[in-house]
């Protein structure tokens, strides 16, 4: 921790950052821990007042960041079922996007949820109960005409479990049915994708 950080220094490491945050009362101390000469803190959101401010804030970088990106490729990508594609377009926002110690699942599905929602094309439902089970995102055009997409995610422990985890999040969404909902309501065009992360790598197949 360094005292004299002002508003100036921020943009110049991820460290400042932090910094800046604690010493303004953004974030708070809950725990402290040592390393040889190091000193490590472990932080929290203060309150929920404060966790507004984030959460709007993050939501509004990440709209104002997709609205800068050429989503087409990933767009015909996900119609024309080219997994290679789709996993290196994901692959490629992961690289500018996040730090590789930021990999829990729900981040990843925020993530590619709002890679989704800037395509702008589709109606998007995520979580909501399909088939025996809930699939994480499903894509549908407005018409039952269109296509409709089912995405189930999962995030690997290592680079060499990412097949198996896609194989996996495929055999689970058709095990599952998880395109039951679609095809009540009529839509005959539908693909099944699993999406395996792994730090900042994605690979994508399809049933």
């Amino acid at each position: 921790m360094h005292e004299d950080i002002t508003y100036g220094d921020i943009h110049e490491s991820q460290e400042n950052l932090w910094n800046f945050l604690f010493f303004t009362g953004y974030l708070k101390k809950v725990g402290e821990r040592f390393e040889g000469d190091c000193i490590y803190f472990k932080m929290a959101i203060p309150n929920q007042e404060i966790r507004y401010i984030y959460r709007e804030s993050i939501l509004l970088w990440f709209d104002k960041k997709i609205k800068m990106i050429d989503l087409s490729v990933l767009l015909s990508a996900l119609e024309s079922g080219d997994c290679v594609a789709v996993g290196d377009f994901l692959s490629g926002q992961l690289q500018e996007s996040i730090s590789f110690y930021d990999y829990a699942e729900n981040y990843y599905h925020g993530f590619l949820l709002g890679l989704l929602k800037g395509i702008g094309k589709y109606h998007l439902i995520s979580n909501r109960e399909s088939g025996n089970g809930r699939p994480d995102i499903v894509m549908q055009a407005a018409s039952v005409r269109g296509k409709a997409f089912v995405f189930e995610l999962k995030v690997a422990g290592d680079f060499q479990q990412m097949q198996k985890k896609c194989r996996d999040a495929v055999m689970q969404a058709v095990r599952e049915d998880y395109g039951a909902e679609l095809k009540r309501a009529g839509y005959s065009d539908i693909t099944i994708y699993g999406v395996c992360f792994y730090r900042k790598e994605c690979l994508v197949q399809k049933a």
